[in-house]
């Protein structure tokens, strides 16, 4: 299938023209939606590393996605009833998608849990190289669950943007930035990799197989069950939060680390419904580069109120 949306016409030149006027707006939206994808996707791990202290999650690693969930929820319940009334609202619990979505939710909240914890057990350059086989895992799943074959130069493609981001993140972790590298946090991140890979190919197939049903439907029945999922996985794992209760450690760093949960899933689901999987994880290596540009051009500038440090440019 082609990487970005085309439409034919065979009534002749009126009915071309409105055709390519078409297909124009629908290339400008799915190059705004990665676009925005990119975005979200660089400023989130700079907003978890802005809300460490000392190098430490002070609060309750995976409280923020809790959050997240109930937000999403809320919210897309607000917008199914704002633009569907009581009908909209009901179709957010009609059992069929909602069985398949709270699946996909379940294995979804174990992955954004593993996140939370590889990223404080290890450095963000450890992280993002560990994190770039997502190219080559999401397209071998796409080729056992849904026979959905890449090209030798898709390949190719894939595997030389994975080495070149691990590479670049390789050099860079060379200036003694990461922290140390710890055995556990490369196994929360390979289970982190593989239910992120298994979630988006899943994610983006049954997006599609429900498009006629509004984005903010498919949210809500996708956050429902990722709710309980999260907050059972907080309350048995994290006994910080067992003890000293949930809020603790948040302070205005957390609530937007939070509001950075709720955009990074927003964009996911448009981009999985707009493109696909493996596009996903191409914009998640382009976000590197983002990050890498934030860091020399503007985090020496924000510094002295922001608990970040900026790098200098070397070729």
């Amino acid at each position: 299938e082609p990487l970005l949306p085309t439409h034919h016409s065979k009534d002749g030149d009126k009915n071309g023209g409105a055709a390519a006027r078409g297909n124009t707006d629908a290339v400008t939206v799915t190059i705004s939606c990665f676009l925005c994808f990119v975005a979200v996707r660089s400023f989130h791990p700079i907003v978890i590393d802005i809300s460490k202290t000392d190098g430490k999650l002070p609060y309750g690693k995976a409280t923020p996605c809790v959050v997240n969930s109930a937000v999403d929820v809320v919210l897309g319940s607000l917008l199914s009833f704002m633009f569907g009334g009581v009908a909209g609202l009901r179709q957010c619990w009609d059992p069929v998608p909602l069985k398949i979505f709270s699946a996909i939710a379940v294995l979804y909240a174990f992955g954004d849990f593993m996140e939370m914890v590889s990223m404080s057990a290890m450095g963000g350059a450890a992280y993002q190289i560990l994190l770039q086989s997502k190219l080559v895992v999401t397209a071998l799943i796409m080729w056992s669950l849904r026979g959905q074959r890449q090209t030798l130069l898709q390949w190719n493609v894939l595997l030389t943007i994975a080495l070149a981001m691990s590479a670049f993140v390789l050099l860079d972790e060379a200036d003694g930035s990461s922290a140390p590298f710890k055995p556990i946090g490369l196994f929360f991140v390979v289970v982190k990799v593989f239910f992120s890979c298994l979630c988006a190919v899943l994610a983006e197939k049954y997006l599609k197989a429900y498009k006629g049903m509004p984005i903010y439907v498919q949210v809500v029945q996708l956050k429902f069950a990722w709710f309980w999922t999260t907050l059972a996985l907080t309350l048995a794992f994290d006994g910080n939060v067992r003890v000293h209760g949930f809020w603790d450690g948040w302070d205005w760093r957390t609530i937007i680390v939070a509001i950075s949960w709720v955009c990074k899933g927003w964009s996911t689901f448009l981009v999985l419904k707009r493109l696909d999987s493996v596009l996903k994880n191409i914009g998640e290596a382009a976000a590197i580069l983002v990050i890498y540009l934030f860091e020399v051009t503007v985090a020496k500038h924000v510094s002295g109120w922001l608990p970040i440090n900026g790098k200098d440019f070397r070729l």
